[in-house]
This record gives structure tokens, C-alpha cells and sequence, in this order.
């Protein structure tokens, strides 16, 4: 995984199951770009307590759990702040059930908005086009996107919902993220 390139769904999926964690792929990735657009300091380690306490009752995780959700960071990281608007939500991939893929959307936008909320806590002093895109996420949360068929009309709709998040995520994170800080190397001795 390149710093920019999301992981596979189903390789994030196999991860957490093999570590018995009660969170989905799509979940996982939520709760960790919410505490992000939120605006968690963005260092090595500010976004391991609320993540932790999100996904995992507050304990650590397991070394392979933490290790991906370092690098899902990481490329959440850059994809937040490299300016060429290259975000993406980790969902199933396009040869997946419409259905799946929008129970997995739904689930996303609900770990967006618990991870959102844990760190932003001045939602109400936020200009009105972002406080209506909260209570847009939080309703595209909520309903039960139940297609009954899989045709062009649902797949367009399911495509502008996604881009819909996406674009509210990117929009969340310049109002309320942080600059990026770099990560210090220590001190050589000679």
C-alpha cells in the first residue's frame, strides 16, 4: 500500500476478523477519517486514544490491527492534505452487491460521524452549509438504502451518495482539520 492508496476492503475485513474485532472495514475507516476531519492533531500518535476507545473499548489493538490502522492514517493523512482532493471512502469494490456496498456506505457515514463527534465538540459555531452536511451524513446513516435491483438508476444513485461523502469529508476537514505535522526524526549520535 502506497501512502496515497487505500487497501483492499477485503484485506482490512480478513485483519479484523483474524483479531476477533467487533468493526467492519468500512467502520474502521469511517471512525478514522472523522477524528481527522474533526480535526485531531495530525501526528504520530494523537488519534490512537479516541480511535482506540472507538474500535476497541479502549484497549490497544493487535500488532497487525495497529499496523493497519497506522498506514490507513497515514493515507487518510495524505489524501486529507495533498490538495488534489484524492480522498476516498474504503467501501467493497464495484463487483460486490449494490446492497452490500451500500449497507458497508451506510456504515462508513455512521463511524464518520461517532469518530466527527468524539473530537469536534463546536459543531454549533460551524457555518451552516457544514452543519447541514452533518445532518445529512448522520440521515444517509439511517436509511436503509434496500435496492431491489440492481440496474443503472441504483448504481448512479449509489455513486452520488459515495461522492456526496466524500466531498463532505474533504469539506469537514477544511473547516476543522490540522495541518499536517511532521514527524521528527531523533537525534543521530555520533
Amino acid at each position: 500500500m502506497t501512502k496515497n492508496t487505500m487497501p483492499d476492503f477485503n484485506e482490512v475485513t480478513r485483519v479484523l476478523e483474524s483479531a476477533s474485532l467487533m468493526v467492519g472495514a468500512a467502520e474502521f475507516h469511517g471512525v478514522l477519517a472523522g477524528l481527522i476531519c474533526a480535526g485531531v492533531k495530525l501526528d504520530a500518535t494523537s488519534w490512537e486514544a479516541p480511535f482506540n476507545d472507538l474500535v476497541n473499548e479502549g484497549f490497544g489493538l493487535p500488532a497487525e490491527v495497529k499496523k493497519l490502522a497506522t498506514e490507513l492514517y497515514s493515507t487518510i493523512c495524505v489524501q486529507l492534505t495533498d490538495g488534489n482532493m484524492a480522498f476516498t471512502l474504503l467501501l467493497p469494490d464495484d463487483e460486490q452487491p449494490l446492497d452490500e456496498r451500500a449497507e458497508a456506505m451506510a456504515q462508513w457515514a455512521q463511524s464518520f460521524l461517532v469518530g466527527f463527534g468524539m473530537m469536534q465538540s463546536k459543531l454549533n459555531q460551524a457555518p451552516e452549509n457544514i452543519q447541514e452536511l452533518i445532518t445529512d451524513i448522520r440521515d444517509i446513516s439511517q436509511v436503509s438504502l434496500d435496492f431491489e435491483q440492481e440496474d443503472e438508476e441504483s448504481e448512479i444513485a449509489f455513486s452520488e451518495v459515495s461522492e456526496y461523502l466524500r466531498i463532505g469529508a474533504l469539506l469537514c476537514f477544511n473547516e476543522f482539520g490540522q495541518p499536517l505535522t511532521p514527524i521528527k526524526d531523533k537525534p543521530t549520535l555520533h
